[in-house]
């Protein structure tokens, strides 16, 4: 398994997780994931700890979804994972991702503050509900492309910065959904007729988390940066030569 390390010091890795593959090992989940990666790579020094947590979560601090690619922090030590949790939870790092949307996204930026819940009607789903918790994201931005009569991209699609202030699951994908936004080739909150046509231009949903900067165990700022995937790269010169 071959997973680009884009930081790493005595107590922290930071991966680029690569589009498709988990991040935990599930009954339903096939093939090798990240934390069979990180079991492996860490060897007898991750399994000298007795932490429950710690070994639950095999040092991971967040999560990306199976189509989501770039920044994951894990830990390497149980205190290590303790401070970056609270970190997280306190919201003391800096994360931001970049999207390709469906839409010509106007203003060129703002923020979106909006509470989510778990959908009654399909469990893998979430929703904007009022009685859900507290979500914001911000967006800006980065470029418009436009295709005049091209019913399938709305004419338009947009490349946005998001910047999350809170970290629920599948935020980005439905607060961008929810203001008529969806994320390109995004198969669970897209119109599935966008979005198998979208699946011919780009097999997985756009959707990179780029960059995290945070202090580390050791007091390091540390910032990180991670590279588009090739295939959604391509697609941006693709659509800039367009």
């Amino acid at each position: 398994m071959e997973i680009e390390v884009l930081y790493e010091d005595k107590d922290t890795l930071v991966i680029n997780k690569p589009v498709g593959m988990v991040v935990n090992r599930a009954e339903s989940v096939r093939g090798e994931t990240v934390q069979d990666w990180i079991e492996e790579r860490l060897g007898e020094s991750f399994f000298r700890y007795t932490d429950k947590v710690f070994l639950q979560r095999s040092g991971f601090c967040h999560r990306l979804d199976k189509e989501t690619s770039g920044c994951l922090v894990i830990a390497k030590s149980p205190e290590a994972l303790k401070f970056y949790l609270n970190l997280f939870k306190k919201r003391k790092l800096t994360k931001e991702y970049v999207a390709l949307v469906h839409g010509f996204v106007d203003p060129s930026e703002g923020t979106v503050v909006l509470p989510m819940k778990r959908s009654q009607l399909d469990r893998e789903k979430w929703h904007v509900h009022y009685e859900g918790k507290k979500a914001i994201t911000e967006w800006r931005v980065l470029k418009r492309f436009e295709y005049l009569g091209t019913e399938h991209w709305k004419n338009s699609l947009s490349l946005l910065r998001l910047n999350l202030k809170t970290g629920r699951t599948h935020q980005i994908r439905v607060h961008l959904s929810f203001l008529g936004w969806p994320i390109f080739s995004d198969d669970k909150y897209l119109n599935k007729e966008l979005a198998r046509k979208d699946r011919e231009h780009l097999s997985h949903h756009f959707l990179h988390a780029e960059k995290i900067e945070f202090l580390s165990l050791s007091g390091k700022k540390v910032e990180v940066i991670a590279p588009l995937p090739d295939d959604a790269s391509a697609l941006l010169k693709e659509l800039s030569l367009d």
